[in-house]
């Protein structure tokens, strides 16, 4: 049960090979060293180097590997059971980052295809180490490098949604499962920052769905954690929009703690593809 490929430049389908993926029109793009293919031509890039960089990359890799965010990684792995009944699936990640939770889906699930992508190419490269049964992929969420209809379902966790993208290459009756912040998420990290921390919005993606997409449930996942040091705190920081907004003194602040007790909160809404009237 491949993956089934789509070239960035034609569209046309991709047939992958062990060093390469090549299409009707004769477009080849080599995979990587590490495995990884990478479907992001440089002329629809928005910068030379988008997404996350490798000091991100290198925090996220420390932190996810102390399983502090393992409780995430079970209420998806649960969820996703609940729509094959455990049998195998098509499944991708869009934004998948360093491959933390694409991994431990593909490590419960087996049998199941998976997929995992990112806009950051130092993101694709650490997560291609983690696990070779996975097609990574260096794309972006706007124009996915894969053909129609393919999926079961659809994960996005802290990343942007494109829903006619996602649409597009999930099976009628396929599932979106995104993962969005509570309005308490990682309050006592925020509280150490600023002198006032509001909540978090509520995710206004989920109110502008299009018509062949319906929202079924949305759930909280709570979690409390102890982080234990300071390289832990400094490395969730580095995890978060926050750490581009810190200054020196806040910084400080954070790196004198030796420890934080510090509250997981996150939304699990599952969306569904509709299927078509007949």
């Amino acid at each position: 049960m491949p993956i089934l490929l789509r070239c960035p430049v034609c569209y046309e389908a991709l047939w992958s090979e062990p060093k390469s993926a090549v299409c009707q029109n004769n477009h080849r793009f080599d995979r990587a060293r590490q495995g990884y293919l990478n479907l992001l031509p440089s002329n629809k890039k928005r910068s030379k180097n988008p997404g996350d960089d490798q000091m991100m990359v290198e925090a996220r890799t420390r932190f996810l590997n102390h399983g502090y965010y393992q409780p995430v990684v079970d209420a998806l792995i649960d969820k996703l059971k609940s729509f094959g009944n455990e049998t195998p699936q098509r499944i991708l990640d869009a934004g998948c980052g360093e491959g933390y939770y694409t991994s431990g889906i593909k490590e419960q699930l087996e049998d199941s295809a998976v997929c995992g992508f990112d806009i950051a190419k130092p993101a694709i490269l650490a997560a291609s180490k983690r696990n070779k049964a996975i097609e990574w992929l260096v794309a972006s969420v706007s124009e996915l490098p894969l053909m129609d209809e393919q999926f079961d379902a659809v994960i996005s966790i802290f990343s942007r949604s494109d829903w006619p993208e996602f649409s597009r290459v999930l099976k009628p009756g396929g599932h979106i499962v995104l993962l969005t912040p509570g309005q308490n998420h990682l309050m006592a990290l925020r509280r150490a920052i600023y002198d006032e921390v509001r909540p978090y919005p509520e995710d206004k993606r989920l109110q502008d769905l299009p018509e062949d997409l319906a929202l079924l449930e949305s759930q909280t996942i709570h979690h409390l954690m102890m982080l234990e040091n300071t390289q832990a705190i400094m490395d969730l920081l580095a995890m978060t929009p926050h750490y581009w907004h810190v200054n020196a003194r806040q910084k400080q602040q954070l790196e004198q703690l030796g420890q934080l007790e510090c509250e997981l909160e996150m939304r699990l809404s599952v969306v569904q593809k509709r299927y078509p009237l007949t």
